[in-house]
C-alpha cells in the first residue's frame, strides 16, 4: 500500500501535533509531490512572519517538518506532472491540488501494480481524488 501524502495534512501535524499522518506514514511507502516541502516551508515562514510562530516554534516546526520529509519520497514537478496539471479533472479543484493529483496520476500511471491511498484533508482535492478511484481515508473529516 502506497499512500500519498497532501501538505494538509503534514501541516496539521507539524503546527496542532495531529496524529492523523501516523496512519500515511505506516503504509509500505509514502510518496507526495515536491510541491509538499515548497508548501509547508512557505506556510512555516508565513507563520513566523504574522507572528503566530515564535524563533523557538519555528525551529521546532522546521524540525519536524524534516523528520516527515525524511520518510517521505519526493515526486519530481517534471514537465509531465505540470502537463497533466493544466488538463481537465471530474470536479473543480484548485492549482495546487491539481499539481497533487498530477503527482499522484503520474506515480500511479508508472507503477500500475500499486494501490494509491490520497491522504488530505482538504475536501475538494479528497472529492476529486475519490471520482477518480483513489482511496481517501479521511473523506468524512476533511474540511473547506
Amino acid at each position: 500500500m502506497v499512500a500519498y501524502l497532501d501538505s494538509s495534512v503534514v501541516l496539521e501535524h507539524i503546527l496542532k501535533g495531529d496524529k492523523a499522518i501516523s496512519q500515511a506514514l505506516s503504509c509500505d511507502r509514502t510518496i507526495s509531490s515536491e510541491l509538499l516541502e515548497i508548501e509547508c516551508r512557505r506556510v512555516l515562514h508565513r507563520y513566523r512572519l504574522q507572528g503566530h510562530l515564535d524563533d523557538t516554534g519555528f525551529i521546532q516546526a522546521v524540525e519536524r517538518l524534516e523528520s516527515v520529509l525524511n520518510g517521505v519520497s519526493l515526486i519530481s514537478m517534471s514537465s509531465r506532472v505540470l502537463k497533466r496539471a493544466g488538463q481537465s479533472f471530474p470536479l473543480i479543484i484548485r492549482t495546487l491540488d491539481a499539481l497533487h493529483l498530477s503527482s499522484a496520476e503520474i506515480y500511479r500511471e508508472e507503477n500500475p501494480d500499486d494501490s494509491v491511498l490520497l491522504f488530505t484533508f482538504d475536501r475538494q482535492l479528497n472529492q476529486c481524488a475519490g471520482v477518480m478511484d483513489y482511496t481517501v481515508p479521511f473523506s468524512a473529516s476533511v474540511s473547506g
